[in-house]
């Protein structure tokens, strides 16, 4: 019994390691990218005071946000796409693919946006709300590809219309 561990043996927890070490660096990358395209698209909702309206994104002023965070996407180089969340407490969430298009189904969005309208049930407070923004991040190993998906949520400041 002069080898107690075999080469085989050796060889396949070398690769175990260089496997879990690969998946470590290649979460860590994407989580990295996610939360400042996240960080981003919250400081140009916050920099435009938000949208118009939210639902058709048809006026010049919501045009300009979405195409300043479709740019904000490219810069980065982000490219994930995944499932919007499910409705909360009757908001909708509005999901965006990568060229800054409407996804109807909110089945491959690369961010999501929704509107928290927090004056809604008082006459007295001025129209306020904020907004939440999730973007997503997938573990991705380069032999086995996107095994998990993960998203990030982040708030914008308090903002008054």
């Amino acid at each position: 019994m002069k080898e107690a561990i075999g080469g085989n043996w050796l060889f396949n927890i070398v690769i175990f390691f260089v496997v879990l070490f690969t998946g470590y660096l290649c979460l860590s990358i994407n989580h990295t990218k996610a939360f400042n395209v996240k960080d981003d698209i919250v400081k140009i909702i916050e920099r435009e005071n938000g949208f118009e309206d939210l639902s058709a994104v048809s006026s010049l002023h919501d045009k300009k946000i979405i195409n300043d965070i479709v740019d904000s996407l490219q810069t980065f180089g982000y490219r994930n796409t995944s499932v919007c969340p499910v409705n909360e407490s009757g908001t909708t969430w509005y999901g965006f693919d990568r060229e800054g298009n409407r996804d109807h189904s909110n089945r491959n969005s690369a961010f999501c946006i929704r509107k928290i309208d927090v004056s809604k049930n008082r006459d007295d407070a001025p129209d306020t709300g904020y907004y939440q923004v999730v973007v997503f991040y997938q573990l991705d190993l380069p032999i086995f590809n996107s095994l998990f998906n993960f998203n990030i949520k982040g708030d914008t400041k308090l903002l008054y219309r």
